[in-house]
């Protein structure tokens, strides 16, 4: 879609439009979404004299947002991808460096490829701004700060072995004092990733949250008589009784805010969701119809694994509110550092 022949007053009308497409639909790109801002803030920022200046706030939050929460499905609201979220997280960085989750994530994906310098520097930054992000969806939870410091000690213990196999490398290592022993740092280096690879995944059910690592994830995906909700590859999925239907990413934290959040005696109003449903009416609203849309594509998808009737709803003070009824267990696979919008 081409932004820049089109007036301030067009994009702004679009924005709602690609809004309600993402969130209604199996269609939509976030992709449209992120740049449509980026062409607003551009157009905006430039001319001193525009009458949209007051916005300029709000839409660069509703950028940095969209970038770090939607970045991952850039191209498409269903599939993950790691070098478009990596793209994102360091774009958003550049409109404001004080994101928590954003140095989180870089750190994290640097880690994974072994350049621990780096992971250094954003977890070390993950870590500082935390005490100064007020907004909740940028921080972090309690278990990725613990994760951020075990992820330092080891960036800082690899450095400090890479820096010795340097010395030694050139004829030095044994000549020159040395202030440490490395030997000690070696079981240290080892048990903390051990840790860290034990607690790549978490898996959440009515019991409560428990950290596991791969191979205990992917065993627990061959339970058949239970719901899964998978956050863990790069479609995210829901699976019963060897049934499985892919998800949109808002989708699936509809879903998965229904599982958590909901029963009879709690039913969900639309206005619970109004952090994931970034379309609003006039009157700052998720819009009625809008909810009751995305939630009858819900009742379709889980009727594709073979389940119905597991969202009924009920009046409450006038308005549609929904529950999940499912007779038997659930449980959410998710990364350790995947970022919920919903918590």
């Amino acid at each position: 879609m081409r932004f820049r022949d089109k007036t301030i007053e067009e994009l702004l009308d679009l924005e709602e439009e690609i809004k309600t497409d993402i969130q209604i639909g199996d269609h939509g790109s976030y992709y449209e979404l992120i740049d449509l801002y980026k062409t607003l803030y551009r157009r905006i920022s430039s001319d001193r004299e525009s009458e949209y200046r007051s916005s300029l706030f709000h839409i660069k939050g509703q950028l940095v947002y969209h970038l770090v929460t939607h970045g991952t499905y850039l191209k498409t609201v269903h599939q993950k991808d790691d070098r478009n979220a990596k793209k994102c997280l360091q774009e958003a960085l550049k409109y404001d460096y004080k994101l928590p989750i954003a140095q989180y994530r870089l750190g994290f994906l640097a880690y994974k490829k072994g350049s621990h310098s780096v992971a250094l520097l954003h977890f070390e930054q993950a870590v500082k701004y935390k005490k100064e992000q007020v907004n909740k969806i940028f921080q972090l939870n309690e278990q990725q700060m613990y994760n951020a410091h075990l992820y330092l000690v080891n960036c800082g213990l690899f450095l400090a072995q890479q820096a010795q196999d340097s010395l030694r490398s050139l004829g030095k290592g044994d000549e020159l004092p040395l202030p440490y022993e490395m030997s000690p740092y070696y079981p240290m280096i080892a048990g903390t990733e051990e840790y860290l690879v034990g607690h790549e995944y978490c898996k959440v059910t009515e019991e409560g949250e428990d950290y596991i690592g791969k191979d205990a994830c992917e065993a627990y995906k061959e339970d058949f008589n239970t719901l899964i909700l998978d956050f863990t590859d790069r479609i995210v999925t829901l699976t019963w009784n060897r049934k499985m239907t892919s998800l949109a990413g808002n989708q699936a934290e509809i879903i998965r805010h229904f599982l958590l959040k909901s029963c009879e005696e709690n039913p969900l109003p639309r206005q619970s969701f109004f952090d994931l449903f970034t379309a609003s009416d006039a009157s700052g609203e998720v819009p009625r119809n809008t909810y009751i849309q995305a939630v009858g594509r819900l009742r379709r998808k889980f009727a594709e694994i073979g389940l119905a009737d597991v969202l009924p709803n009920r009046n409450v003070g006038g308005e549609t509110a929904y529950y999940y009824a499912g007779p038997f267990p659930y449980m959410i696979l998710h990364r350790s550092d995947d970022v919920f919008l919903l918590r």
